[in-house]
């Protein structure tokens, strides 16, 4: 499968060959503490060595209940990883996880570009209907970030994580009809305003 791009972002699959110092990357925010606390999981405690051999393994294993890719600049430089997982093609939905590991590039809007890219291809080459997410109550940044993507609050729910045990979640969800009617909604205003300067949460 060839590299998904948009004017920001490329989305180039998981399973895709990856270099000895991309691996030497993403390993790094495996083991970043401030990293890891806000989107969920532990350090790891592998070896570089082991850490790289079990990727690359992982990186052979393709599973029907997840659809993963690592985020690049426009220039190809890895800054993260997204993907929708526990994907429920009975029910058509999934959850999405996304991380941009290179803190230096937080608030330039790779995310949400990410995010944008990603739903456009979900719900435009499988049959999914419904992506949603669970993120931490104090994570303001991230919600700020998905409600401009178009995801909506469903409420508070109890989760479970081992480097959390029992805490709260916020549930936020985005459905094909609200993808597809936001889309067309910014191409109305496109055709409406050409020669306006869209505000930098519209659509790309």
């Amino acid at each position: 499968m060839a590299i998904l791009w948009d004017m920001h972002v490329g989305l180039r699959p998981f399973e895709d060959p990856i270099s000895d110092e991309e691996i030497a990357q993403v390993y790094r925010w495996s083991r970043d503490e401030h990293l890891l606390r806000w989107s969920g999981g532990q350090p790891t405690d592998l070896s570089l060595a082991e850490f790289s051999e079990r990727l690359r393994s992982d990186q052979c294993e393709w599973l029907d209940h997840r659809r993963v890719f690592f985020i690049l600049t426009r220039e190809r430089r890895l800054i993260g990883r997204i993907g929708v997982f526990a994907i429920d093609w009975a029910r058509r939905e999934g959850e999405l996880g996304i991380v941009i590991g290179e803190t230096r590039e937080w608030g330039k809007g790779y995310g949400r570009a990410a995010i944008r890219l990603l739903l456009q291809h979900l719900f435009g080459t499988t049959t999914l209907e419904r992506v949603y997410l669970f993120t931490y109550p104090e994570n303001i940044r991230a919600q700020r970030c998905f409600a401009a993507c178009g995801f909506r609050s469903t409420g508070v729910t109890q989760r479970f994580s081992p480097e959390r045990g029992e805490h709260l979640a916020i549930e936020m969800e985005i459905t094909r009809r609200d993808f597809l009617g936001q889309r067309a909604q910014h191409a109305l205003t496109n055709q409406q305003c050409p020669n306006e300067l869209l505000p930098s949460s519209s659509w790309s």
